[in-house]
């Protein structure tokens, strides 16, 4: 919930610098690229004008929707077993195939909002 003395400019900024935040854990390996994907596309919508006109914003969103029906993240503590092995794999070949241009995407975002 957004503190009621905050104003416009104060939310963007934080909004901004948990963009490079999540995109720094991304660069480092503590956040999985789709995971960290889903957290990046819903700040998006805080922190640029529209995410599809945006270089770096529409790497994340792409990721995040074409892997919705993935679990990832906290979502994983919902899925049995056996099904998480079978998704496993399809998490790690897209993540595989992403990689250089998500990690591309996350460093221009650190670059962009990490002084914010």
């Amino acid at each position: 919930m957004r503190d009621p003395e905050m104003t416009h400019d104060d939310f963007v900024a934080l909004q901004r610098r948990r963009c490079a935040a999540v995109a720094a854990a991304m660069l480092r390996g503590d956040v999985g690229l789709i995971d960290g994907a889903r957290q990046l596309s819903t700040l998006s919508h805080d922190v640029v004008e529209y995410w599809a006109e945006d270089e770096d914003f529409r790497e994340f969103g792409v990721l995040d929707s074409e892997t919705d029906h993935l679990p990832v993240g906290e979502q994983r503590a919902l899925w049995a077993p056996a099904a998480l092995a079978e998704k496993d794999a399809d998490v790690a070949r897209i993540e595989a195939s992403a990689r250089a241009h998500v990690l591309a995407a996350c460093r221009r975002v650190v670059a962009r909002f990490g002084g914010v």
